[in-house]
């Protein structure tokens, strides 16, 4: 492709403007209020399970490295 190819043909008048473009208007409105829905309450629950999970992992790898420390007269 050649250059002048590319080159827009000038306007009548001679100047190269481009067309008038009005910028779009974005309209918002409020979100209706809805309650909470079960699905929170899921997530809680599972929040609260994985929470659980965790605490009893390292309850229990603590309880391992406390009778290991024993075990070689660490403690």
């Amino acid at each position: 492709m050649i250059d002048d190819e590319r080159i827009p043909d000038p306007e009548p008048s001679g100047a190269l403007v481009p067309a008038p473009h009005l910028p779009s208007t974005a309209v918002a409105g409020a979100t209706p209020w809805t309650s909470p829905s079960s699905r929170d309450d899921d997530l809680l629950v599972a929040r609260d399970f994985f929470t659980r999970v965790v605490r009893s992992t390292f309850d229990a790898l603590d309880n391992v490295g406390d009778s290991i420390a024993t075990a070689i007269g660490l403690r």
